[in-house]
């Protein structure tokens, strides 16, 4: 028996996260473009708002008011398939999501190659449109953090911000952690978050699987929701205001 619907709701906003999206594969990484249409419709016919990045860093900020049915949609690495399914959808829907790219594919080649694991290229990122999807930050490799000590964390953000700034991109100085990892030593995670700060990081997100509390409570530390391209449509319903499935 699923007991997912005695867990509290949270006050806050759902940040979904995503990552590939391509036909017949349904698995924890990859959704199908008829799932992914079915989830947004759903979240269409309830009445849900998706907030930029912008938006959404701005209450983390200030702590303002904002819709309740508030989202954040985020998609992770910059796949390929993300400009070919999820890019005409927003525009379908005139609604907003986030890309979090990892730095290094930004000097890859554009490729006709298309596999699911397939990168978009600098030339692709830039037809985007970045009132429509806002760009962020996800490693220079996508590394473990919590493999790395400070000097490679810094060493890790300031060549990626070089490569985003030399781009030409409009993107955010916001992380989401590759893999959701940070630090597990205290006193490394101290330092990053400090040495984050100084180099104006607004954010960072790991997984967490719960609703975004707003206010909250560490900016460094920002929740997302895992939906996984096997979860029903009752099970992302659940996921959308509860987080975990499996409480117990």
């Amino acid at each position: 028996m699923n007991w997912s619907w005695l867990l509290p709701s949270i006050k806050g906003i759902p940040v979904l996260m995503y990552h590939k999206v391509w036909p017949g594969i349904s698995d924890d990484l990859t959704i199908t473009p008829e799932h992914l249409a079915q989830q947004w419709a759903f979240l269409k016919q309830q009445g849900y708002t998706p907030l930029s990045l912008q938006e959404f860093s701005a209450i983390i900020d200030t702590n303002t008011s904002f819709p309740e049915k508030s989202l954040l949609i985020t998609f992770d690495d910059g796949y390929l398939n993300n400009y070919d399914y999820v890019y005409p959808l927003l525009k379908e829907m005139n609604w907003k999501a986030t890309f979090f790219i990892i730095a290094d594919t930004l000097s890859a080649p554009q490729t006709n190659n298309k596999t699911p694991d397939t990168k978009m290229s600098l030339e692709q990122l830039k037809t985007l449109d970045p009132q429509i999807v806002q760009l962020g930050l996800h490693g220079l490799h996508h590394e473990h953090f919590s493999s790395l000590n400070i000097d490679e964390i810094e060493q890790v953000m300031q060549q990626s911000i070089s490569l985003f700034d030399s781009s030409g991109l409009t993107y955010h100085k916001v992380l989401a952690y590759p893999y959701g990892s940070r630090p597990k030593d205290t006193r490394i995670n101290n330092q990053m978050k400090a040495f984050f700060n100084e180099a104006g990081i607004q954010a960072a997100f790991r997984i967490g699987n719960q609703v975004c509390k707003v206010p909250t409570e560490d900016k460094y530390e920002l929740r997302r929701i895992d939906i996984k391209g096997t979860d029903s449509l009752d099970a992302f319903k659940i996921k959308l205001t509860k987080g975990k499935l499996r409480p117990f």
